[in-house]
């Protein structure tokens, strides 16, 4: 189907693309994107030292007129991911471009617009789904009917744990349990607490009913913990900050949460969204796709890398314009014991 672009060129359409992007990824605690944030590499693939702690070994002393002590690097051990095609494809049918016949360029470039913005919701609603199963698993395990990815990024297997006492009972000391796994996460992150505990509501809500929160009030009654008092109280444990994440994406029409309701999850410190230099986590690295450098979509070389969009229309009986959008990206743990999750309820 030939590129159409008598309303929009895909310079136009890509420049959309992006600024809806930016703008799902800027949703303040409405994306993992903030612990492994969008990298753009002008490749398919991206090479990486797994294990990197984000600590640098001491300098040596070194003696006067003596020549300094070389330094260890990165690990020798050098991994590759060829970094696999997302993309989505939204026809305008004939009925809808007869309706759109009738109206002005300005309200079908709209329409077009809008067919953009919802290819770029589902492509980085599906990233935003790669980033779950990375943090929780500790790898990148994908298999759909037609694309089986198996990216193992080699956390320790001690970095996933389930409660011996699940917060289904109030009576669980809570914050005991949680310095327990604390000291956990601190043995393989060179005695570095996480920066943030992430869970959903269902988890945050097993937590809070601890019978450890609850108020006394006059006369023998309780009443259960209210949330600020519960997060002062954590704090003042030494517990990270705690940050309630609930996001869900459609999968083939079935809502399914981003990251297990029932779990925890140990993480590094947040970063914006477009980090370029990553997290301790890793990155979301996005590359160059083939579509991105073909000469008619007239690209620039520095903007080709991330999500591209094109519109296409044949002039043929039954035809549609289609409005297309082509990426290719994966979530990369370059330090995968920097992510820990625990089964709670």
């Amino acid at each position: 189907m030939p590129l159409w672009t008598d309303l929009m060129t895909p310079v136009e359409a890509t420049g959309i693309a992006r600024d809806e992007q930016y703008l799902i990824e800027q949703s303040k605690g409405g994306t993992l994107a903030r612990y492994l944030p969008n990298v753009f590499v002008d490749s398919d693939h991206v090479r990486f030292y797994p294990g990197s702690s984000g600590l640098v070994d001491v300098a040596a002393y070194r003696a006067f007129n003596a020549p300094p002590e070389i330094g260890k690097g990165q690990g020798l051990v050098r991994k590759t991911i060829d970094l696999p095609s997302i993309a989505r494809n939204e026809p305008i049918d004939e009925m809808t471009q007869k309706e759109l016949a009738r109206l002005s360029d300005d309200r079908i470039r709209k329409s077009i617009e809008a067919a953009i913005r919802r290819n770029v919701q589902a492509i980085s609603s599906r990233q935003e789904l790669t980033r779950g199963i990375a943090i929780e698993q500790g790898k990148v395990v994908v298999d759909t009917e037609n694309v089986w990815i198996n990216d193992d990024y080699g956390r320790n297997a001690a970095l996933t744990i389930t409660a011996a006492a699940l917060w289904s009972t109030a009576g669980v000391d809570r914050i005991t349990a949680m310095n327990a796994w604390l000291d956990v996460y601190k043995t393989y992150n060179n005695g570095a607490l996480p920066g943030a505990v992430v869970m959903g509501s269902t988890a945050w809500a097993a937590y809070a009913s601890g019978s450890q929160f609850a108020t006394a009030l006059v006369g023998g009654a309780t009443r259960p913990g209210l949330k600020a008092e519960i997060l002062a109280l954590a704090e003042s444990a030494g517990i990270p900050p705690i940050e309630v994440y609930d996001r869900s994406v459609s999968v083939n029409g079935v809502t399914t949460k981003v990251l297990s309701s029932n779990k925890i999850y140990f993480l590094p410190e947040a970063v914006a969204p477009d980090d370029q230099n990553g997290s301790l986590l890793g990155a979301t690295y996005w590359g160059r796709t083939v579509s991105a450098g073909f000469d008619s979509w007239d690209i620039q070389p520095d903007e080709q890398p991330g999500i591209v969009c094109g519109v296409f229309k044949e002039d043929s009986v039954g035809s549609s314009i289609e409005v297309q959008g082509d990426s290719i990206g994966e979530p990369v743990l370059a330090n995968a014991n920097a992510s820990m999750t625990i089964t709670v309820v």
